[in-house]
């Protein structure tokens, strides 16, 4: 949950119980600010303590400002030039809308990583220690609920460190790409977390192409069918073949378009993965399928 020029926390009621922050930051002439490589090494500073009054972003007054340009925490590496903004909680577009906050915090823009994903902290994350400060605050306003901390508390804390962007919540959700390595997700089920790994290759080739992007899953009932597709939403490294493109099971990655597959004979069609297949990347998507279809019937949340 910390965060930069005016941040907004995330708090997406994917189901009911879970929730996520992601850091805003107010608009420049620079556009987006993103996180440098952990390689690179500028220059280190420490911010201004400062106490902070108010997570709601309606509340928000000049006082919870925070400047953390140059900031360095471990395991995040060092937050850009002109980071500097509030904390603040926010729900996703299927809930209720907010309101209110500083002039310049509609016109914010998220802090990226350098895989295009958001810089965020979970909700399941201030149940430890080191965030624990920002569980109780929204505790307090009634952001959150006990319950939902409870929940969080009994699925995320006997595992281990685990990376916020590759945590799916929802079948539509966003995250990154890298198309070198194995695809390794965490699916977030109501009573427990389902890993899931994919490859695109293969066997004798596993990776016919390098590069990344952001994606998300796309869901498909065609012919009696629950299958998902990969929509490839905005290229973030060009993508590069290690193998001739004639014998790779893939055509190349296209921003706004579906990951195709390639078949003998010239045809090309979608890739798309079954649902109800009898092994472990299935199980963890029927969870996130049923998941959705859970929270459609819902609504919105209030």
């Amino acid at each position: 949950m910390f965060l930069f020029h005016p941040l907004r926390v995330l708090a997406s009621r994917v189901p009911s119980f879970t929730a996520h922050s992601t850091a805003r930051l107010a608009s420049s002439n620079h556009g987006p600010s993103t996180l440098p490589d952990p390689d690179s090494k500028p220059k280190r500073r420490h911010p201004t303590r400062r106490l902070i009054s108010t997570l709601n972003p309606a509340l928000i007054q000049s006082e919870d400002y925070l400047d953390l340009s140059g900031f360095k925490l471990p395991h995040v590496g060092t937050f850009p030039d002109n980071c500097a903004g509030f904390l603040y909680y926010h729900r996703e577009s299927s809930a209720a809308p907010l309101e209110g906050g500083p002039s310049s915090f509609s016109g914010g823009h998220d802090l990226l990583l350098p895989s295009g994903a958001p810089w965020e902290i979970l909700l399941s994350q201030t149940t430890r220690a080191a965030y624990r400060r920002f569980g109780d605050q929204l505790l307090r306003e009634n952001l959150v609920t006990s319950a939902q901390l409870s929940l969080c508390r009994r699925i995320f804390t006997p595992t281990g460190r685990l990376h916020p962007p590759l945590i799916i919540f929802r079948l539509t959700q966003q995250f990154p790409v890298n198309f070198g390595v194995r695809l390794r997700l965490i699916i977030v089920g109501p009573k427990a977390l389902h890993p899931a790994v994919w490859q695109f290759g293969r066997r004798e080739v596993q990776f016919p192409f390098t590069g990344s992007a952001v994606a998300r899953f796309e869901p498909s009932t065609q012919d009696g069918r629950r299958v998902v597709h990969l929509r490839i939403v905005k290229i973030i490294k060009p993508v590069v073949f290690t193998v001739e493109k004639s014998t790779a099971r893939f055509a190349p990655p296209e921003e706004g378009q579906l990951l195709t597959c390639r078949f003998r004979g010239g045809d090309q069609a979608p890739w798309e993965y079954d649902v109800d297949l009898p092994s472990e990347p299935a199980t963890a998507l029927r969870v996130l399928w049923d998941v959705t279809d859970n929270l459609t019937l819902q609504g919105p949340a209030l």
